[in-house]
Formats: C-alpha cells, structure tokens, sequence
C-alpha cells in the first residue's frame, strides 16, 4: 500500500509559508516569541522530516501587545489564532510533552 503525502507536503508547504512570515517579523522587531516547542531553523531536517508530529509556536506582536498562536498537526493541517494568555506549560501539569 502506498503512503499518501499529498496532504502531508500541502501542510508542509503552508506552514513553511507562515514560519518565514514569521521569521521575518521576527528579525522586524515586529513580533516577540513567547513559547515555542522547536526553534524555527529545527522544524525539518535536511532529509525533509518533521521535528515533531505537532508544532506550536506563540508570538505576540510589539505593537498592540496581540499574543497568536501558530499550531500544525503534521497530519490534518494547522491554525492561526488569537491566544488569550501566554501559554505556560506549567498550567497543565498532567499534560505530558510530544515529540
């Protein structure tokens, strides 16, 4: 049986799109991260693999203060959203990390 990639390289394309938006306002000043589970330059390896099946990294523009939230399930997509708070891994004591 062959393995179906299409959605996989349609979720990567995607969010590779938004990371390099990111980085870019990053290196602006124009928004500050404030949690990431893998640095930008570790999200794919050389060989086009994954750092994780689930990548989240949250951000808050300098400006107006608006903290986003950037999630991507290597799998089924991602999501750009408006957070509330700063996430703290510490709120979720039961929740074990995924890698």
């Amino acid at each position: 049986m062959r393995e179906n990639t299409s959605g996989r390289n349609t979720h990567s394309a995607g969010y590779m799109l938004c990371i390099g938006s990111l980085a870019r306002m990053l290196l602006a000043g124009e928004v500050e991260m404030t949690y990431q589970t893998c640095p930008l330059d570790k999200i794919m390896d050389n060989d086009n693999k994954w750092y994780a099946e689930k990548l989240f990294h949250q951000f808050r523009c300098t400006k107006c203060g608006t903290i986003y939230g950037m999630l991507c399930n290597t799998h089924t997509g991602g999501q750009i959203k408006i957070n509330d708070k700063v996430f703290d891994p510490a709120d979720y004591p039961d929740k074990k990390e995924d890698k």
